[in-house]
């Protein structure tokens, strides 16, 4: 199986998450020093939250498996490097895996938030170096709510 990359956007996750950063930047009024806005009303991470950085080595770019988060959103932020992360819907899946896996290339500065439930593998790098990413989820996440899912066939992500 193979899929291709395409951008970040709010039609690429479209059932599985949220785009957190605008595609059109907002620039301050003449004579204002900042602008503000808001993207999401309620972050939906719980309380207390606990945050990470993936640092996310080059490598193939072959999805061999995918994890959820049946109880908790995840919030991920692009910090350095261009990156692509696999994603697909929430669902229970089947013996011929999971349904509707996207891969999307997230650029330093943008950020989305996964569903509950929605299922993402180690981001890719995009090139020769590696990419870090902020994680941010309800404390505890990793530790009590992570379920991993071996993929029946590989998947070739073509950027």
């Amino acid at each position: 199986m193979e899929i291709r990359t395409v951008d970040l956007s709010e039609q690429a996750l479209k059932g599985i998450g949220l785009l957190l950063t605008p595609a059109q930047r907002v620039k301050p009024e003449p004579g204002a020093e900042t602008s503000y806005f808001d993207t999401v009303d309620d972050l939906g991470l719980g309380s207390p939250c606990s945050s990470g950085v993936v640092q996310c080595r080059p490598r193939p770019k072959i999805l061999h498996k995918m994890e959820r988060h049946l109880h908790s959103r995840e919030a991920l932020v692009a910090l350095e490097g261009e990156a692509i992360a696999c994603l697909a819907p929430p669902q229970e899946g089947s013996a011929a895996g999971l349904e509707g896996i996207v891969a999307v290339r997230v650029k330093p500065g943008q950020a989305f938030i996964l569903e509950k439930g929605a299922w993402h593998g180690s981001p890719f790098p995009v090139g020769r170096k590696p990419a870090r990413l902020l994680v941010i989820f309800h404390s505890g996440t990793g530790r009590t709510d992570l379920e991993f899912r071996d993929l029946p066939q590989d998947v070739a992500v073509r950027a």
